[in-house]
C-alpha cells in the first residue's frame, strides 16, 4: 500500500474517534472549554513531534509562512464551527456534512491551482454530494 493511502486511512480513523470524543466532551463541559482544551493538546502534540523528529525553521519562506498562518486561522475556525455543530446536533450528520470539505478543496484546486478533473473524479464528487444529502436526511 502506498504511504499516502496508509497515512490517509490513519487520519480518517483518528478523526472519526476524535469527532466522537469532541461530541462527548462538549456535552459534558460545553463548547468553548472543549475547543480550548483539545486545541491546546493538539498544539503540544505538534510541537513535541516537530522537535523530536529534528525539524527546524531554516527553510521557512515568508510567503509560505503567511499562507500556513492563514491556513491555521481557517482551520481553527473550521474546528470551532465543527465543534459547535457537534455540540448541538448528531455526530453522524455533522461529521457527514463536514466531511464534504474535499469537494471545495477540489473545486478550488481546479480554479486556482489549475488541476484537472477526470470524468471519474467528477462522478465521485457528485456521488459524495449525494451521499452527504442522504446521510443528513
Amino acid at each position: 500500500m502506498q504511504k499516502h493511502i496508509t497515512y490517509s486511512l490513519v487520519a480518517t480513523v483518528l478523526w472519526g474517534v476524535w469527532a466522537v470524543l469532541v461530541k462527548i466532551s462538549s456535552t459534558r463541559m460545553g463548547h468553548w472549554p472543549s475547543v480550548f482544551i483539545y486545541t491546546m493538546f493538539s498544539v503540544i502534540t505538534v510541537v513535541v513531534l516537530f522537535f523530536s523528529l529534528g525539524q527546524n525553521f531554516k527553510q521557512v519562506e515568508t510567503t509560505g509562512a503567511l499562507i500556513a498562518g492563514l491556513a491555521g486561522i481557517l482551520g481553527g475556525l473550521a474546528l470551532v464551527f465543527f465543534q459547535k455543530a457537534l455540540s448541538c446536533g448528531p455526530v453522524s450528520t455533522s461529521t457527514a456534512i463536514s466531511a464534504l470539505y474535499p469537494v471545495f478543496a477540489i473545486v478550488f484546486g481546479v480554479f486556482f491551482l489549475k488541476e484537472s478533473l477526470s470524468t471519474l473524479n467528477t462522478i465521485g464528487i457528485f456521488l459524495a454530494l449525494v451521499a452527504g444529502v442522504l446521510i443528513s436526511i
